[in-house]
């Protein structure tokens, strides 16, 4: 009878595979006499630190009350479960699935069972038979082959293109496919945390299909991940699992018409060995670890004192560019150099690494005309063959400097001694007693008793007064001083130059610093003049505040950064700091 009304409905119903679907109505009730309840985990051994995924499946039934075994003793549940409802069609036979996933990660080492579940299906309890597992350490791995999740035709490793580093040079990690069977996509689910790295995800990198033979069979191989690690410190540092879902595409006849499988692997904890650097370490070393290169170019090399020039140097390498610093330069006496300004700074992949580039200016100041070289050196540690390496610019021109019209502005004042009144001879007593007469400590002693008089007659008048608070007649003579250097620059403030206003409070400045330290232009350095106020028990904030204001005039005058909108700010700083500095060196 069924092959009757098979008969007629393929009569009706000439496309082949509703007809197949029309069958299968019929013999449908035939194969739900098959149920199945088992369990069943992504590996049987598992490393600590990394989860696997447990599922409990119930096929060709519809089941209720479901009851998972104890969990929580000896695994952290990160996630589940979860509930899922499919059926699938293979060679004309259909299979139904209800199943529950939990992901678990052990919370130690050792072999453990997990217990039976159970489901109602129809009135009837079907249990679950235990699985057992075995958790090992990390570095206990060596012996074992089978990956998470792995097959024979399809896994996935983590790897490391080389087994030791150095702290800052660059270790790409990736997540390699293998694969026997027809997959479609994969996903990164999870990566990670990379303890130990400065981490940055490349997004270039080769991603084509290759082929590779592993105990005998053909594997297509695809890179699914890369990741820039650089390390931070020595020891040996753990990389942990990465989990990727991929769809495995479904056999047979129809598996083109089915949804792909999707199927969780996991990767495998890897290590990495980081050594220190070989001692001893150069001291001008920058931090580079790993291929540098570099360019360097001047501005001008013809100026006077008065000028400044700027060296640019344009630097790539492919190490940590978080440890790179600029490179200090050792400067011939009567050159001063400012701390280098970051003009431009990039971080961008070439398809094989990831490099960064910095470009530095140095603003340069000469102190005295002469004819000086430039020698800058950039140290880095060359990964290839394991030893510091020093690049040279060598082929930049020698710097003439000229005297300019500020050059030993005050060199007269310093270098002209000041020598005692010199006392006239006496020639004759008449020219003796003219002068006697002229002298004002005669008249200071006629005078004397008057001054007496008013003084006690002032002081009766204001016995009963309350004296008024005055300032203290110290810091009334600070004040006058300090304007007395400062008359010039306060006149500039409001005339709208701002290098004019900066040149004549930096003269003052220097005046100030020759008259109460003795010292003349030539040595008038920073470093100097840090030194010898240090040696003096000036304050350290008092200096640093000197010196900033220096450093601003500098650059106003000579490298053209002229700050209009800090001109009062800078003056009054400066008034500040010679008040200090004026009762300091007394």
């Amino acid at each position: 009878m069924i092959c009757s009304q098979t008969s007629v409905i393929s009569w009706l119903i000439p496309h082949r595979a509703v007809r197949l679907a029309a069958a299968f109505l019929f013999i449908f009730p035939a194969i739900l006499s098959a149920q199945i309840f088992e369990a069943e985990v992504t590996s049987k051994e598992v490393v600590l630190g990394s989860s696997f995924e447990l599922t409990f499946t119930l096929k060709d039934a519809q089941g209720s009350r479901f009851k998972a075994p104890d969990l929580a003793g000896d695994y952290k549940i990160i996630g589940g479960p979860s509930e899922m409802r499919g059926m699938t069609i293979i060679n004309g036979r259909s299979t139904t699935r209800q199943s529950w996933t939990y992901e678990l990660e052990p919370k130690r080492t050792g072999t453990f069972t997990i217990g039976a579940a159970s489901v109602q299906v129809n009135g009837k309890v079907l249990n679950t038979q235990p699985v057992t597992i075995k958790v090992v350490q990390a570095r206990a791995r060596p012996n074992v082959n089978a990956l998470p999740g792995a097959t024979d035709n399809l896994f996935i490793e983590g790897q490391l293109n080389m087994e030791t580093a150095y702290p800052g040079q660059q270790v790409t990690w990736r997540i390699v496919l293998y694969t026997q069977l027809s997959i479609d996509g994969a996903d990164i689910i999870e990566l990670p945390d990379f303890d130990g790295f400065y981490a940055k995800e490349k997004r270039r990198f080769d991603t084509r299909v290759t082929y590779q033979t592993i105990r005998g069979k053909r594997y297509a191989v695809k890179v699914l991940h890369e990741e820039a690690l650089f390390p931070l410190e020595t020891g040996e540092v753990m990389i942990g699992a990465a989990k990727v879902r991929i769809g495995v595409d479904q056999g047979g006849r129809l598996g083109s018409f089915l949804i792909p499988k999707p199927v969780l692997f996991q990767t495998q904890p890897v290590s990495l060995k980081v050594k220190s650097l070989p001692e001893p370490v150069p001291q001008n070393f920058t931090g580079g670890v790993g291929q540098y290169d570099w360019s360097t170019q001047l501005d001008r090399d013809s100026l006077s004192t008065d000028d400044a020039f700027t060296l640019t140097l344009s630097i790539r390498g492919n190490g940590d560019a978080k440890r790179f610093a600029a490179p200090k330069l050792s400067l011939q006496p009567g050159l001063e150099v400012f701390d280098p300004k970051v003009k431009e700074e990039e971080e961008y992949e070439n398809g094989e690494e990831v490099v960064h580039t910095r470009v530095l200016e140095y603003v340069v100041l000469p102190r005295e005309p002469g004819q000086y070289s430039l020698n800058p050196e950039l140290v880095y540690f060359d990964t290839d063959s394991n030893r510091y390496r020093t690049l040279r610019a060598d082929s930049l021109p020698v710097v003439r400097v000229t005297a300019g019209k500020n050059y030993g502005i005050n060199q007269s004042a310093d270098t002209i001694p000041v020598l005692p009144p010199a006392v006239p001879p006496r020639t004759d007593i008449w020219e003796g007693l003219s002068e006697w007469v002229k002298s004002p400590l005669l008249w200071t002693l006629l005078m004397l008793p008057l001054l007496v008089y008013a003084a006690f007659a002032l002081w009766k008048k204001r016995k009963n007064r309350k004296p008024a608070q005055t300032r203290p007649r110290s810091a009334i003579a600070n004040a006058k001083n300090t304007r007395e250097w400062f008359a010039n620059v306060t006149g500039l403030l409001n005339e709208g130059n701002p290098r004019a206003f900066y040149d004549e409070l930096f003269k003052s400045i220097q005046g100030f610093l020759a008259s109460r330290l003795a010292i003349t232009p030539a040595l008038m350095t920073q470093e100097n003049v840090r030194r010898m106020l240090a040696e003096r028990g000036v304050p350290a904030g008092t200096i640093q505040d000197l010196l900033s204001v220096w450093q601003t005039c500098e650059q106003a005058v000579f490298a053209g950064q002229t700050q209009s909108a800090q001109m009062a700010g800078t003056l009054r700083t400066a008034e500040s700091v010679v008040q200090v500095l004026d009762k300091s060196l007394r």
